[in-house]
């Protein structure tokens, strides 16, 4: 059971809004770490390596050479950020949209469904076969029995499915684990109360308001009481969370662009800051947020540090005040595009993934890393 919070929402927004970050973090991203040669969509760690999905076609060194033909994932020593080239997977479809790492596999989502690769040899295992849409979203249960998967899809392997869907690691999809969503899956995390949070474009959830997130039983998938204070109704996409025991962060976009804090248990928000462009990704290091997406492609007097135009990635305090002075150049800042797309924390690094060529003047092909 979640524990109740030991203040009041109103005390904590103040208490949290003056907080001092826990981390110290350069602008400049690390040097030496190897590219992509397109956009990156997905970060999964796995042992001693970060895979990379996307939609690019080689992996390139820090001088922006092609080292070797790669199409739509990768992987790099997460250590060192050196490129493997000895591992370089043939997969269907056109991009690669979600991974998650269990046991020797990588399960790999995709505009082609879901397939999983073993990590050894770079092949598709050709015993787990899954009849279904297009996945988005990769994630590995807590206890390694298998992944939840989500995406724009209403059926897996013939039968009824709303968008969510748990696949064992023996390859039998579940038919206990049964939500409905009316609407596109983006992301799927795992609170540390063991919920699903699952993040999209949707509005209800097994017949339970649930705007643009959803917190879910994992086993049956039944949501809870949580229920986001999100007011726009419709047209509304929360593209990823960064869910703790009291409080799940989100970074949302569509018809309004912001990153907010709501009450794990009740979803009352807790404090809500506007975006210049689409809030797409969001990850948590102790009292230090960081969020990427589309921000930074309009005026500088619609962006939340005002005239200090952001550039595709920012950092803030759990209370939401943003760092103004932390403002790595992603570019090309050419449309609404451009930007952080995907956040991983692995160990003191930060990958982020998304659209963008260099950072700083430096080249950072889809994808980078900082020390934090």
């Amino acid at each position: 059971m979640r524990k109740a919070m030991g203040v009041g929402l109103v005390a904590l927004a103040v208490v949290l809004a003056t907080a001092v970050p826990s981390v110290a973090l350069t602008v400049d991203p690390d040097t030496g770490t190897d590219m992509v040669s397109g956009n990156v969509y997905a970060l999964a760690a796995g042992g001693s390596f970060i895979y990379i999905g996307g939609k690019f076609h080689s992996i390139r060194n820090q001088k922006n050479h092609a080292m070797c033909t790669a199409d739509n994932l990768v992987r790099f020593d997460e250590s060192t950020g050196a490129g493997d080239c000895s591992w370089t997977p043939t997969l269907p479809g056109k991009y690669v949209h979600g991974l998650a790492v269990v046991g020797g596999f990588v399960y790999v989502g995709g505009d082609f469904g879901l397939v999983r690769v073993d990590t050894t040899t770079g092949l598709i295992d050709p015993s787990f076969s899954i009849d279904v849409g297009q996945v988005n979203a990769v994630t590995a249960a807590a206890d390694g029995s298998g992944v939840y998967f989500g995406g724009a899809f209403h059926r897996v392997n013939g039968h009824p499915h709303g968008d969510l869907a748990f696949v064992s690691t023996s390859g039998v999809v579940s038919k206990t684990f049964a939500p409905s969503l009316d609407g596109t899956v983006r992301h799927i995390r795992i609170s540390p109360d063991g919920y699903l949070v699952v993040s999209g474009g949707f509005e209800d959830a097994s017949g339970h308001l649930d705007q643009s997130i959803a917190e879910l039983d994992p086993s049956t998938g039944a949501p809870t009481a949580f229920a986001a204070a999100i007011s726009e109704v419709g047209a509304m996409t929360c593209f990823d969370t960064a869910p703790t025991s009291t409080v799940i962060y989100a970074a949302c976009g569509n018809k309004d662009n912001f990153m907010a804090a709501f009450d794990a248990s009740s979803g009352a928000k807790i404090w809500r800051r506007g975006l210049g462009g689409n809030g797409e990704s969001i990850a948590l290091s102790g009292t230090t947020l960081f969020a990427g997406g589309h921000f930074g492609t309009r005026l500088p007097t619609t962006m939340p540090c005002g005239s200090n135009y952001l550039h595709g990635v920012l950092t803030a305090t759990t209370g939401g005040k943003i760092d103004c002075d932390w403002d790595p150049l992603l570019l090309p800042d050419v449309h609404n595009f451009t930007g952080g797309w995907v956040m991983d924390l692995v160990g003191s690094h930060l990958w982020v993934g998304g659209r963008f060529s260099t950072i700083d003047g430096i080249a950072h092909h889809g994808v980078a890393r900082w020390t934090v």
